[in-house]
């Protein structure tokens, strides 16, 4: 059974879907798009959607799923983001491939909390959950991608080594980092008694989720 499923509301799920969902179309339309710029793809795997863009997907998917207690909530997710930019795609006649992308990324993740069900996100179990993930996601991206392009199995082996261990690797250091800072805040903040109570209020407020969500369809269509 998913965790404390029966606790939690239509609309809690509904809110923390269109929250943590919106987020994720802010960022993949504004710093995803500026990780394509040629100027910043030039580093490579040190600085692209892969190694960036995708981890952070992963923790905001994790957030969502520790609010509402349902790993469904991260499909829902994918759905939502997937759904508006697959409009943007229609109208602007752009390419569908990260429609499908973004789909993948909320199976694997949804599928790898299903396994390993963490409680928290900033622990090493919620780490694992990414590696696992990114791991399924990079792999099955990268056979898709290539078996649309060539059957030749030289290809598709130097291509999964290159996204899978390399690529990986950098995102999983990076996530690793990351999660290590966002602890260390997280311990100072219990020293000194910092109380969050009224912020996560207003960010956990159906007014906030509804004004990201729209933020979200707004940025998404303005940076196609």
């Amino acid at each position: 059974m998913e965790q404390n499923e029966k606790r939690y509301n239509p609309l809690m799920i509904l809110f923390s879907v269109l929250l943590f969902g919106g987020l994720w179309g802010i960022l993949e339309a504004t710093l995803g798009s500026f990780l394509h710029l040629p100027i910043v793809d030039a580093a490579g795997m040190y600085a692209c959607s892969t190694t960036i863009m995708v981890p952070i997907a992963y923790f905001l998917m994790g957030a969502c799923y520790k609010r509402t207690g349902t790993f469904r909530s991260v499909l829902y997710m994918g759905i939502l983001s997937a759904s508006i930019k697959a409009i943007v795609c229609a109208i602007f006649h752009l390419s569908f491939n990260p429609v499908y992308y973004i789909i993948l990324e909320s199976m694997c993740m949804a599928g790898a909390l299903a396994a390993i069900r963490p409680t928290n996100v900033i622990s090493f179990k919620g780490l694992g959950t990414m590696i696992l993930a990114n791991t399924s996601y990079l792999a099955l991206a990268t056979f898709i991608r290539v078996n649309a392009a060539t059957a030749q199995l030289s290809v598709f082996m130097a291509n999964f080594e290159k996204y899978t261990f390399m690529y990986n690797a950098v995102a999983i250091i990076y996530t690793f980092a990351a999660g290590a800072a966002i602890y260390g805040i997280m311990k100072l903040a219990e020293k000194f008694s910092w109380d969050f109570s009224n912020v996560k209020k207003i960010v956990y407020s159906p007014i906030t989720a509804s004004v990201i969500a729209v933020a979200m369809v707004v940025v998404t269509f303005l940076v196609r």
